[in-house]
């Protein structure tokens, strides 16, 4: 007997899998990343409301460790989301659906370039472990 039942959105993500998907879903996640980033940028920044010192209270709180990490993060959810809606506006304004799988090729490369090359620079602990002082 035959099952109606769909497969589950792993499943037939796995079945079906293509690069335009995978794109789809990094711009979905990183679009939400940087809305939560909005919220807690507006509260940190809320607290210069409070004066001086509450502001430098919180901001020594990011520069730590787990502050830098997800710094870089951010980074690489603002160059994915930049690069992929560049990309995206460019095959549906300028009619380059043809070359859709060049162009989420590029948006990888480039958003993999910087972020390689900046990877020492938000998080200064790497350079230890490679040897750097």
């Amino acid at each position: 007997m035959m099952s109606n039942r769909k497969p589950g959105f792993l499943k037939e993500w796995m079945l079906n899998f293509n690069w335009g998907m995978l794109a789809f879903v990094f711009h979905r996640i990183t679009g939400l990343a940087l809305v939560l980033y909005i919220v807690l940028h507006i509260y940190s920044v809320g607290h210069s409301l409070g004066g001086g010192d509450s502001f430098n209270q919180m901001m020594e709180g990011y520069n730590t460790p787990l502050g830098h990490v997800l710094e870089y993060f951010l980074l690489l959810a603002v160059l994915w989301h930049m690069f992929n809606g560049i990309r995206i506006t460019v095959t549906d304004f300028l009619r380059f659906s043809h070359k859709q799988k060049v162009l989420i090729l590029w948006v990888f490369i480039l958003s993999g370039i910087i972020a390689l090359a900046s990877l020492f620079r938000f998080i200064p602990g790497l350079k230890i472990l490679f040897g750097g002082s």
